[in-house]
């Protein structure tokens, strides 16, 4: 799944890896985003804020899954017409050591944005964009049994331009190749939302009044 991501990119950034695009919003760097909160959206036009999270389950349907997006028909037509792109800098998966769960942050090894494949939609009349996932790659299997659909710099602009058949999408909902992604241990404060900042990239900043000998080794 995909339920906290960092947004740290700036305007020049997206305006040049997303071409098409005339203007982009300067949005303030943010690195901690989950559901509820505004995510960007691209589309093949424009750049929205919009709501993470559409119309569905209790509180949003924030993720969707591929295999949910392909077989029913409204999550088909917004397959064939309305997809967008929620750029990320990184997104957190957490691993398990005991009784523990440990933020792990999650970002492209080549230093380019992630690209995550995405639906625009409604939550209570207002635009919203929902995340596909799909099945984890090597790098991410022992985290989560569900990964966002990432996509490389060609296809997210494919996704996003061109006419396609719900075959055609259907072959960009697939786990990105291992060894695309890397992964590194984030700061513990990355567990509550309320926490922002470049810190939480840190694992050794911690949360207030935290004792350093209760975090297992790596």
């Amino acid at each position: 799944m995909c339920g906290r991501i960092g947004s740290s990119m700036p305007r020049a950034e997206l305006l040049e890896t997303y071409h098409w695009l005339r203007d982009a919003p300067e949005d303030d760097p943010r690195y901690n985003i989950a559901p509820t909160d505004p995510v960007l959206a691209v589309g093949p036009e424009r750049i929205e804020v919009v709501r993470w999270g559409i119309d569905g389950a209790k509180g949003g349907l924030f993720n969707l899954r591929a295999e949910t997006a392909l077989s029913k028909p409204y999550y088909q037509r917004l397959l064939l017409a309305q997809r967008v792109l929620v750029p990320a800098s990184h997104f957190y998966e957490w691993r398990k050591a005991g009784e523990r769960r440990l933020p792990m942050a999650v970002s492209r090894a080549d230093g380019g944005l992630l690209h995550l494949a995405g639906l625009l939609a409604r939550w209570e009349g207002q635009p919203a964009a929902t995340i596909l996932t799909t099945t984890p790659n090597a790098d991410l299997a022992t985290l989560h049994n569900r990964m966002p659909v990432v996509l490389n710099d060609d296809d997210a602009a494919t996704w996003v331009l061109e006419d396609l058949s719900l075959e055609q999408v259907g072959d960009f909902l697939k786990p990105c190749p291992a060894g695309w992604l890397r992964l590194a241990p984030a700061s513990l404060r990355v567990n509550d939302v309320r926490n922002q900042g470049p810190e939480l990239l840190d694992p050794a900043a911690l949360p207030a009044n935290h004792q350093m000998e209760l975090i297992p080794p790596a």
